[in-house]
């Protein structure tokens, strides 16, 4: 035959069409009946999809010029419209330039995919889902505006990370409403097909990564509606913010619990009780970590009185004078009650504290703490 003109092919219910690991040599276009896409998985034979007429199927093989990642059988009596490597390659070179290339580029991150998936993966589903979503997104948005599709073929999308993945569809459906709950994508109908656009590429993957752990874990039914804010949070809790954000910040939160999912966060806060979310605990810090005077807390009484020793009084009046709260409270502690009276004194009398100078001050002091502590340490 021809290499550039296709011809017709019938195939009857069970015939193997090709088998995975084969060389592709050529691709199908289903006319009429039903292919099943099948792969060997732990020895069994499992069916990925089922294709029917107008479907193209085999071509990602010729793309990438490697062996199928699946096989193909007929699922019913069928024609197929046989495509060689010649006549996709043709086609693929006579559309624009940059999309013959990135068509290639893509498929060939689809191989390596595929090729790095076990048996017995256990990959996050979702974020498997987003990064695939995200890269299809890119090719979309470097094609020249003037052929550049309105966005994503979902049933396209859906074959093709099936192909690579073994995903089930029903959990891709479930992920893209998911992720079009969160207004992470936009979908519009067009005839018959649906297709969806990735709304704020920049920052996709931060997002879902954010909330995979919620989506995993719920098995992706999952929106908007189910989370709170710090705001809705802190009511429930009968805190406020300010102290919400303290927590987060100090590590009192659990990991598990991803930006406040409604039903897991309520059910964490019930066992804590409403006290817990009055205080917060500063966290601690290590030597090498003291940034500033109110970081004293975390330095023991012993080494705070030989570095105010080093230090001298005036240096540690101006340090009581910019210290807060339990850092203040610390430097009185470390003093005999006479000598803080008296710093305390000529604290009160002083006039403002030089912002330059009081940096300084903190500074030698983290540095004579540091050297203590190495000094114990040899």
């Amino acid at each position: 035959m021809s290499s550039n003109k296709p011809v017709s092919k019938t195939f009857y219910k069970g015939d193997v069409i090709f088998r995975e690991g084969d060389k592709g040599n050529v691709a199908y276009m289903i006319q009429s009946g039903t292919v099943n896409i099948v792969k060997n998985i732990k020895g069994k034979q499992n069916v990925l999809a089922t294709l029917g007429a107008g479907e193209l199927f085999g071509e990602m093989a010729i793309i990438t010029k490697s062996e199928r990642v699946a096989g193909a059988e007929a699922a019913s009596e069928c024609s197929l419209l046989v495509l060689t490597a010649r006549l996709i390659l043709l086609l693929l070179k006579k559309s624009h330039p940059t999309v013959f290339h990135l068509t290639r580029i893509l498929a060939s991150r689809l191989a390596n995919a595929n090729r790095t998936i076990s048996d017995n993966r256990s990959d996050n589903s979702w974020m498997t889902f987003c990064r695939f979503m995200h890269m299809k997104q890119r090719v979309i948005d470097s094609t020249p505006p003037d052929i550049r599709p309105i966005g994503l073929d979902f049933d396209v999308f859906c074959k093709e990370l099936i192909d690579i993945t073994n995903m089930p569809k029903s959990d891709i459906t479930k992920f893209m409403k998911s992720a079009a709950g969160f207004n992470m994508l936009s979908t519009n109908r067009l005839a018959n097909n649906t297709y969806v656009s990735i709304t704020d590429p920049d920052n996709f993957l931060e997002i879902a990564e954010s909330i995979s752990g919620d989506i995993n874990k719920f098995g992706g039914k999952v929106c908007l509606a189910d989370y709170m804010d710090i705001d809705d949070f802190a009511r429930m809790v009968e805190s406020n913010p300010e102290m919400i954000y303290k927590k987060v910040g100090v590590g009192e939160f659990p990991e598990d619990i991803c930006v406040l999912h409604k039903e897991a966060t309520a059910k964490w806060a019930e066992k804590k009780g409403v006290q817990y979310f009055k205080e917060s605990r500063r966290k601690r810090k290590s030597i090498d970590e003291l940034e500033d005077v109110n970081d004293i807390v975390f330095v023991d009484i012993g080494t705070l009185k030989q570095a105010f020793r080093k230090i001298g009084y005036y240096k540690i009046g101006i340090l009581l004078a910019i210290a807060e709260g339990d850092a203040r409270k610390r430097i009185i502690m470390t003093l005999s009650k006479k000598i803080a009276g008296a710093i305390m004194k000529e604290s009160r009398a002083s006039e403002a504290i030089d912002q330059t100078e009081a940096d300084d001050v903190e500074e030698e002091l983290i540095d004579i703490i540091r050297d203590i502590k190495s000094s114990d340490i040899k």
